[in-house]
């Protein structure tokens, strides 16, 4: 499905009034974790399942979807396994993306081709734009800006932190100068402790801050899980 560009300030602006909107509905302050099953079903007025989606689309690597006239979000059942509560949680977030930012173009989609409205998240189509507004849209609701500015500097200070330095294997190459880039999973956990991020994967958390410009990689080396494993 084809949308529109829109800029990061944008979607921040739509993830910021949905979070405003939820507690004008409970009526108190909103500290995280941000409780987005809640924000679905009392803010967005949506139902919420959990499925074996993959069984019941028929294909393979389905996350979640988003059913526009059934105002319906589905998660797939699987994300359920032990230790994927982020990426559980971060869906989520995800659908309720889709349900702000595309919703209408689904419905378009499916009077023109008479087809279900759905709009189906694959792993395979995650660089697609529409997989990446949804993703940032999460990523706001789950990670207010202000929230994690606040826990980053109870963890690192009011500046930015930069990372320049690598790791090297013991007896090859120089002495590594603490911290390094390798040392992301620790910064990330401690922010995600500092803040009460408990519902959101240190990766998630890590790529937040370098959104906000405020964890900087000045290396060639990659922080995600791949990189901590074929370095290890």
């Amino acid at each position: 499905m084809k949308v529109p560009w829109l800029s990061r300030e944008r979607i921040a602006k739509k993830a910021l009034a949905l979070f405003e909107d939820f507690q004008a509905v409970v009526g108190y302050v909103v500290k995280p974790p941000i409780p987005v099953e809640d924000i679905i079903e009392r803010a967005l007025e949506l139902r919420l399942s959990y499925d074996d989606l993959e069984e019941k689309l028929g294909v393979k690597d389905v996350l979640g979807a988003t059913y526009v006239k059934s105002r319906l979000i589905c998660v797939n059942e699987r994300l359920f396994e032990p230790r994927s509560e982020g990426r559980l949680v971060f869906t989520c977030a995800h659908e309720a993306g889709h349900w702000i930012l595309h919703r209408q173009y689904a419905d378009v989609q499916g009077r023109l081709s008479s087809e279900n409205e759905a709009i189906v998240c694959r792993l395979k189509d995650a660089k697609e734009p529409i997989e990446w507004q949804a993703d940032y849209f999460a990523a706001c609701l789950l990670m207010p800006e202000k929230e994690v500015r606040e826990a980053f500097q109870k963890v690192c200070g009011p500046e930015p932190l930069a990372l320049d330095n690598v790791r090297s294997a013991v007896g090859r190459g120089p002495i590594y100068v603490e911290p390094c880039v390798e040392h992301w999973p620790f910064i990330a956990a401690a922010m995600c402790e500092a803040g009460g991020f408990s519902n959101v994967s240190k990766q998630a958390m890590v790529i937040r801050l370098q959104e906000l410009g405020l964890l900087i990689n000045l290396t060639t080396v990659k922080m995600n899980w791949q990189t901590l494993c074929s370095s290890g």
